[in-house]
């Protein structure tokens, strides 16, 4: 198979296929992480599924867990249980919360508060962050064809329009051809968020992070869990791996600070 090829699945890929696209996207034909690329966009469980794969392999790098590791966490999460349980919304409970959340991956909540999802704003990306990405500035591995900078072009010309579905139709042609470009990734992440498209958008924040992003794409997939209603995830974005990366990013304290105080606040 070459990487000219056009390949499309009339199924879903197989699991094989999506372990290889999260695990060693590097060893697969350009055509094929072109095509699960494109798959995932307009397949939630698939979309689903990798995302699993993708943080079940951030874990066992990070963590490693032994058998007598395993059974800590065990006792550890029965405290959390317990913490949680007793005093909900304080800042220990929050702790406890996302360090199950760290290991269990879990944490959605079934209907959003529309007093937190309204604390989710999108910005879109820095110019200099889409230029480092995509490679405007110079020669790099991510650097563009001149077809594919004019459709980058018509793509955010349709972003400054507000025409957020057009434009993500052409984002998600480039990411198809550029699968490890962050800024593509980012820019992609942000109109689907801008659609209303809070899942797809969470997805390719998290993406764009793992290849290489920065705090703002950790931002994205905050704001992203707020719209979602999983407000541990984004108060986990935000402490540990936005502020400890940029102690000094003030709009990522003060959402945090808001998420806080509006949790503890009994609803009417």
């Amino acid at each position: 198979m070459t990487g000219s090829m056009n390949v499309g699945f009339l199924v879903c890929p197989p699991e094989s296929l999506l372990d290889g696209f999260v695990q060693r996207p590097d060893d697969l034909d350009p055509a094929l992480v072109r095509a699960v690329s494109s798959h995932l966009s307009r397949c939630a469980p698939c979309r689903d599924e990798a995302d699993r794969r993708r943080r079940g392999r951030e874990a066992v790098t990070v963590r490693r867990p032994w058998p007598w590791a395993i059974a800590s966490l065990a006792c550890l999460t029965a405290a959390a249980a317990a913490i949680l349980w007793h005093e909900p919304g304080t800042p220990a409970a929050d702790a406890a919360l996302r360090f199950t959340m760290n290991f269990t991956g879990g944490g959605a909540e079934a209907r959003p508060d529309p007093r937190i999802s309204a604390l989710a704003r999108f910005e879109p990306p820095e110019d200099a962050a889409l230029r480092a990405g995509i490679g405007e500035d110079g020669p790099s591995r991510t650097a563009l064809s001149p077809e594919d900078q004019r459709e980058l072009a018509a793509a955010r010309a349709l972003i400054r329009s507000e025409s957020w579905t057009d434009a993500t139709r052409l984002l998600e042609d480039l990411t198809g051809r550029h699968a490890a470009n962050p800024g593509l990734r980012l820019l992609l992440a942000y109109s689907f968020a801008r659609a209303g498209e809070f899942e797809r958008a969470r997805w390719n924040y998290a993406l764009a992070d793992e290849i290489g992003a920065g705090i703002s794409a950790c931002l994205g997939l905050a704001n992203a869990s707020l719209k979602l209603g999983d407000v541990t995830l984004a108060r986990r974005e935000l402490a540990d791996h936005v502020l400890s990366r940029r102690p000094d990013a003030e709009s990522a304290r003060e959402l945090l600070d808001r998420i806080n105080a509006t949790s503890r606040r009994p609803s009417r």
